[in-house]
């Protein structure tokens, strides 16, 4: 039995030969030309869903690092006010410690206050400042409410919340980006402990409080201490709560003044008849301090009460320091908290791009080998075409 040979079927059979290895010659001359190994997702599916993975890793990437710049902005913006409101309380300190000097004359106290006066606008207008979109730094996360005001008798009120801002820097870290105002300018922490003295000296008195404790966060009492003449050169106190006499003894500055819960310790010369009163107080304003301070200023240099009075206040304002400096410190290490977070992700990245690169980027010494066997293929196949296209039975009749 004879078979046919279809000529047609011949040619077909050559052509689609040449038309695989064309494919792949340009296959190869496209991967050489882009320097990719993988020119479409079937050339390797698996590869392919890596790649974009990692793809969608580096762009989550990118969006922490631009919320990295950001939040380092505004942190290095923030650490700028708070490192001039340092500067604002040292220079009030030293401006109410002048003013304690017995040889200023009224005249003199009156510059002094001009002087606290300035620097309190001063530092009012800093804290109530705003970043380069409009929003107020010390404001919480109500950034559009401005959040300081004075009234006309120097109090002032906060108009903001306890919160900060947070920005997400990385899977599982979240920065603030902000510092409430009310946390940072007016809850200072006491530097008198739990109380605040108000006093009531003789003349020439130098009694001043150093330190009073109460133990107990539910006792809102308010005391009083009152100094008395004893034998044989010493001095005795008479102690009340809330107006009642609670302990009355010999008062021996070693020990100082326990009564309960309540420890009470003075320094300087007592003088007969010295009190001291004390209010329950754990933290205070520094706006407060101000406001006391140019009150205070109008009284005579000769007032015992009025000088400690103003003892007291630069106290407060060396306390403010030493929390802003704190504040500051803390400014600074969510600073290098960032630092170290870029660093991460840099490193990541450069993870990423190396992990990607082994799957997408094209090995050119493999590249030009595999394009060198299949242009010959090609041209072997284009040859042998050329031989048998000619060729039929009618060439042996």
């Amino acid at each position: 039995m004879l078979n046919r040979i279809s000529s047609f079927h011949n040619y077909q059979s050559v052509q689609n030969d040449l038309r695989r290895q064309e494919t792949k010659v340009h296959h190869n001359q496209a991967q050489l030309a882009s320097g990719k190994k993988l020119l479409k997702p079937s050339d390797d599916p698996l590869a392919t869903h890596y790649i974009q993975n990692v793809g969608q890793q580096k762009e989550q990437l990118r969006q922490y690092t631009d919320a990295i710049v950001l939040t380092r902005n505004r942190l290095e913006h923030e650490e700028v006010i708070v490192s001039n409101a340092e500067d604002y309380a040292d220079e009030a300190k030293r401006t109410v410690m002048e003013m304690i000097n017995g040889a200023l004359s009224p005249e003199d106290r009156i510059a002094k206050r001009r002087e606290i006066e300035e620097i309190s606008n001063n530092f009012l207008n800093l804290v109530n400042v705003q970043d380069e979109t409009g929003n107020y730094i010390f404001a919480g996360t109500k950034p559009k409410n401005q959040p300081f005001f004075r009234d006309n008798n120097g109090d002032v009120t906060y108009a903001g919340d306890d919160y900060q801002r947070k920005m997400k820097v990385s899977n599982s870290l979240e920065m603030p980006i902000n510092s409430p105002g009310s946390k940072l300018f007016m809850e200072i922490d006491n530097p008198f402990g739990d109380f605040e003295p108000q006093y009531e000296l003789k003349d020439a008195s130098e009694l001043l409080l150093e330190r009073a404790t109460n133990l107990n966060p539910s006792d809102q009492s308010t005391y009083k201490v009152t100094f008395v003449d004893m034998p044989e050169g010493k001095y005795g106190y008479q102690l009340e709560q809330n107006g009642t006499v609670v302990q009355a003894d010999v008062y021996e500055p070693s020990k100082g003044i326990q009564f309960e819960d309540v420890s009470i310790q003075v320094k300087g010369q007592i003088t007969k008849g010295d009190a001291i009163t004390l209010e329950p107080r754990k933290t205070f304003s520094i706006f407060d301090t101000f406001r006391d301070t140019m009150e205070l200023s109008v009284g005579s240099v000769s007032d015992s009460s009025n000088t400690a009075k103003l003892h007291q206040l630069t106290q407060e304002f060396h306390a403010a320091f030493i929390h802003l400096n704190k504040a500051r410190t803390d400014v600074g290490a969510r600073l290098n908290t960032l630092d170290i977070q870029e660093e991460q992700h840099a490193d990541f990245q450069l993870t990423l791009s190396k992990s990607k690169s082994n799957f997408e980027d094209l090995d050119y010494a493999d590249a030009i080998i595999e394009f060198n066997e299949n242009s010959r293929a090609l041209q072997a196949s284009q040859q042998a075409f050329g031989k048998t296209k000619d060729l039929t039975l009618f060439n042996y009749i």
